[in-house]
């Protein structure tokens, strides 16, 4: 009995059929490995400029300017820095190029390096995978190595770790690929084989020694790769001696080219390792890694989080356990890379104690276990096909809803470029006193010039770094007083910026800090993340009003008897009453008051900020500081007619609305004074 194609059954089948045949015409396009090309692009193009330039980032960048003959003498030895140089020489070409666009500033274009460097680890993932275990779990692979959020994050980030993993992945295609374009002995395509094979020696050579000499721990995935030509030699029960001639040969130049490094990195750790115990939380750290390579920071309840990471433990375990019918069997393989850098890795715990206390630090291990994944997903739908489709929807799913938490306030690291924004912005509103800035320790010092440069209004800042070794309590009168003495006067700056991160083992006691304390009234104090900054007066009594911004108000009006309010400005004349960024929940608007004191004054009561709505209503109430000008030098004590500089915080309502509101300064048991007006937003 026919069917006919006008019944509901019949065009369903229909429909099915031309469906399939769609598949199908696809699938024989290369649509497939474009579409996961570009899935890798999209999260790692993504708010390129979210997060600020940290220091590490910054040394990159302070490294990549000085130029080939400095950085090449200057980081080999692994003695001003811990990284080899390759990295950093081709930083400093790519901002060569971007110079040529007048980008060699912009966060975003020096990123791009890094998202280019990104998805070329996902194109190579998926060309390894394709060869050695087929077409379907080389494009899962790549679309999980696309998704991984250690690899999207670190392929935004100027610093050596993804293009190590990138060079790493391409040096274990260009050891397959040799092995794919080696014929049988005797075929008469041999002599035509031979350049193509060579060029593939010489890719390997090139991958290695980038990798090598842009990170070091990369030396690590050389035994288990060096390994692994025994295994890809192996064809029809023999194994070709050529292939493996040519790879020993291949890695004995590797290992040339490598030597004086290693030895440099020999005898840095040696005299600077902390020891530890071999194979110290081997299986916790396991897990770890697990965690990193896949869902890593998600944002999720615990139970969540260790549910999906258990989820991908059971694929990768199937990967590496279960046979997946394809014409070569990679689980060998799979344990060898994946597992040999981590049993060396535990086992030089004993040296060093720290091998494995970053996440980044063995990232380029992430393809292959995600390989060993996608293999699971594979193993699984040989054995039934609907689960395999939804394991690998399911784990395809959990890696992209571990994306979006990569672009949230809890992922800040330091905040230079709100750190410089801040300074930059209140010296707009400032052209009565010209600044200083105090990085400690020193060595900070990179990062935030690196976005100060950037700004009209501090471009020229003077700024100093003055602390590197170790202070000490017994050091704050002498070496401390006698860098700080007088720091701000020569270039005639009314205020200093103290701007500190990583005080450990620097400035435990914050004595620079305390110095400050005692010497100068505090201004503002402000908390991006990973960065303390302190604002002081340097000078902050004046024999006549100074030039002030355009928009400052001069109401000429007594606060109370003996004391008028002359000037007021707004330095913040747009707030956000809700923030995320120097001091989480709530925004603050930062005055400047000018005072003089008309009479003499016996008793001063206590003045404050408001911030208030057209109806009267109080969104937000002025800060108290124990360092404050009025703290400091109380009007008291104040000489007649002389301008005194008061600088307050008002800390608002993170629940006002968005609009303009005034500011009114206030003395207790008086009317107060309209100082001018702040939109919030």
């Amino acid at each position: 009995m026919t069917r006919s194609i006008s019944s509901p059954k019949g065009r369903t089948a229909m429909a099915a059929a031309r469906l399939a045949a769609i598949r199908q015409r696809i699938w024989v396009t290369s649509l497939p490995e474009l579409s996961v090309l570009l899935l890798a692009a999209l999260p790692r193009l993504w708010r390129l400029e979210y997060h600020s330039i940290w220091f590490d980032e910054a040394i990159s960048l302070d490294w990549a300017r000085l130029g080939p003959a400095h950085i090449w003498p200057g980081t080999l030895q692994l003695v001003r820095d811990k990284h080899p140089p390759a990295y950093y020489l081709a930083l400093h070409y790519w901002q060569i190029l971007l110079g040529w666009f007048g980008a060699e500033h912009s966060d975003a274009a020096l990123r791009i390096f890094g998202v280019l460097i990104g998805i070329l680890m996902v194109w190579g993932i998926l060309r390894l995978v394709t060869q050695l275990s087929g077409r379907a779990s080389g494009l899962l692979a790549a679309a999980f190595a696309a998704l991984a959020p250690v690899l999207v994050w670190y392929s935004q980030e100027l610093r050596m770790f993804q293009p190590a993993a990138t060079a790493i992945v391409w040096a274990a295609l260009f050891l397959v690929a040799a092995r794919e374009h080696l014929p049988p002995h005797g075929a008469s395509t041999a002599s035509r084989a031979y350049p193509v094979r060579l060029l593939c020696w010489l890719g390997l050579v090139a991958a290695l020694t980038f990798a090598l000499y842009s990170y070091l721990y990369a030396a690590f995935f050389l035994p288990g790769l060096g390994l692994g030509v025994f295994l890809l030699a192996r064809r029809s029960g023999s194994f070709d001696r050529r292939y493996i001639i040519e790879a020993i040969a291949a890695f004995a130049l590797v290992a040339l080219i490598f030597l004086p490094l290693a030895r440099s990195a020999w005898v840095v750790n040696s005299a600077s390792g902390t020891t530890g115990a071999p194979f110290a939380g081997f299986l916790p750290n396991l897990w770890r890694q697990l965690r990193i390579f896949t869902v890593w920071h998600t944002g999720w309840p615990d139970a969540a989080r260790t549910a999906a990471v258990l989820f991908f433990a059971l694929l990768a375990l199937a990967g590496l356990l279960l046979p997946a019918g394809n014409r070569r069997d990679t689980r060998p393989i799979l344990w060898l890379w994946i597992g040999a850098p981590l049993l060396i890795g535990s086992a030089l715990l004993a040296t060093n104690a720290a091998i494995f206390r970053e996440d980044r630090y063995f990232i380029f291990l992430a393809p292959f276990v995600l390989w060993a994944a996608a293999r699971g997903v594979s193993a699984i739908a040989r054995w039934q096909p609907s689960a395999g489709s939804l394991s690998g929807l399911a784990a395809f799913a959990l890696l992209a809803a571990s994306l979006p938490v990569l672009w949230t306030p809890p992922l800040f690291r330091e905040n230079w470029r709100a750190a410089a924004d801040y300074i930059s912005a209140y010296q707009e509103h400032s052209p009565q006193a010209a600044a200083a800035v105090l990085v400690n320790p020193y060595f900070l010092l990179p990062a935030l010039d690196w976005y100060l440069r950037q700004q009209p209004a501090t471009s020229e800042v003077p700024v100093y770094g003055n602390f590197n070794a170790p202070l000490t309590p017994e050091q704050a009168d002498t070496l401390i007083a006698d860098h700080l003495q007088d720091l701000a006067a020569p270039n005639g700056a009314g205020t200093l910026w103290l701007v500190q991160s990583h005080l450990a083992g620097v400035d435990d006691h914050r004595l620079v800090q305390s110095w400050l304390d005692g010497k100068f009234p505090l201004v503002t104090e402000q908390y991006p993340a990973g960065v303390e900054m302190r604002g002081y007066a340097v000078r902050y009594r004046y024999q006549a009003l100074p030039a002030l911004s355009e928009a400052a108000g001069h109401p000429q009006a007594q606060l109370f008897p003996g004391l008028e309010l002359t000037a007021c400005e707004v330095t913040t004349p747009v707030v956000a009453a809700r923030d995320i960024i120097y001091h989480p929940p709530s925004g603050w608007v930062h005055l400047r008051l000018w005072m003089r004191k008309s009479e003499e004054v016996s008793e001063v009561p206590p003045l404050f900020a408001l911030v208030q709505a057209g109806d009267g209503q109080i969104w937000g109430r002025s800060l108290e500081r124990a360092g404050d000008v009025l703290s400091v030098y109380p009007p008291t004590m104040w000489q007649p007619d002389e301008f005194v500089r008061v600088e307050l915080d008002v800390n608002l309502n993170p629940l006002a609305q968005p609009g303009p509101y005034n500011v009114k300064i206030e003395a207790e048991g008086q009317p107060g004074v309209l100082c001018g007006s702040v939109q919030l937003e």
